[in-house]
């Protein structure tokens, strides 16, 4: 049961915003109760991962911690709900426009496009490419998934589900108007599944290396 202690996580990453909004509850209410959400659905998806975790070792320890920081870093920049209420109101004016400029379904289009206009096109194209590396790793580490190719399916699902949830908000966001959505995108799934097949080979690396360093000091009777 002491795993389930990294449920903590998300309430001290949260935890310096929910005080300053409950500064003024009357007035950030709303906020307030969007953050207790995200909270919630962290907590929620981090007790299905906990449920098939076992912890057996210091090593194992640090990992779950780094992890459970990693996702709440990961639901925080693609599908945190975080909605401005200060205007409301329907309108399907501005629905086109916004499928047309924030959906990209044309594979290499949008990683042109942040080469051509983005200041730091590197930066987030590697953010990208990189963005589910740990999260492949994990599910081997983790035995989340029992084979390379296991993690690499629920990655590609996982990305997948983001830019699902990122249409859905830019969406609602168009026709509430409560606030900025988000964009979707076919390179985002490519670049994120490139950076899951990294993962697994992360933790493959991570194997021979734990097999040639418990060779080493097999006689002393400490594994690594």
């Amino acid at each position: 049961m002491k795993k389930y202690i990294l449920l903590g996580v998300p309430l001290i990453f949260y935890g310096q915003s929910l005080l300053i909004y409950f500064s003024n509850v009357h007035q950030f209410l709303l906020i307030i109760l969007q953050v207790l959400l995200n909270i919630a659905i962290i907590t929620g998806c981090m007790i299905f991962l906990l449920k098939r975790t076992r912890l057996q070792n210091v090593f194992d320890w640090i990992i779950g911690i780094c992890f459970s920081v990693y996702f709440c870093i990961l639901y925080h920049n693609t599908v945190e709900f975080l909605f401005i209420f200060d205007y409301v109101h329907f309108t399907l004016n501005n629905l086109r426009s916004t499928i047309h400029f924030s959906v990209n379904l044309i594979p290499i289009k949008g990683i042109l496009d942040v080469l051509h206009n983005n200041p730091s096109p590197l930066f987030q194209i590697a953010g990208n490419a990189f963005m589910l590396t740990p999260f492949a790793f994990a599910l081997l580490y983790f035995k989340w998934a029992k084979k390379n190719k296991q993690a690499i399916w629920f990655s590609f699902l996982c990305t997948v589900g983001i830019e699902l949830v990122q249409f859905l908000q830019s969406i609602l966001s168009s026709m509430f108007e409560i606030g900025m959505g988000r964009s979707t995108d076919i390179d985002d799934v490519i670049l994120n599944t490139f950076g899951a097949v990294v993962g697994v080979g992360c933790y493959y690396l991570w194997v021979k290396i734990k097999q040639l360093v418990n060779q080493k000091i097999k006689n002393s009777g400490v594994t690594f």
